[in-house]
């Protein structure tokens, strides 16, 4: 609540493989899983790729838990290979991805 109760509209908090959690004083608190990796190869660029995942969501109109799945599951994929974009081929793809893919418990 510390930002929230300063203003801010909403927060987003990326927490690697513990998932996220977005937050606004209407929606509460939602936890997000993230997703379980095929491979982890090199993480750089995962936090950042989330971020353009999230974007992406919410330029579609999409609500704040699905943005953040779509953010979790560019941050899955990106960490399966090397550099920043490794591991996402397209949107659908990356959609796809996020509909099947199984959580980190």
């Amino acid at each position: 609540n510390y930002f929230l109760d300063r203003g801010v509209g909403t927060v987003v908090f990326k927490m690697g493989e513990q998932g996220s959690i977005v937050a606004n004083k209407t929606i509460g608190e939602i936890i997000i899983p993230a997703f379980k990796a095929s491979a982890v190869v090199d993480s750089t660029g995962c936090g950042d790729s989330y971020c353009a995942g999230f974007i992406v969501g919410l330029t579609k109109g999409w609500s704040l838990e699905q943005a953040a799945r779509l953010g979790s599951a560019c941050g899955a994929l990106v960490v399966t290979g090397l550099g920043s974009d490794a591991g996402i081929v397209d949107l659908d793809s990356t959609i796809h991805f996020m509909e099947s893919a199984e959580l980190l418990e």
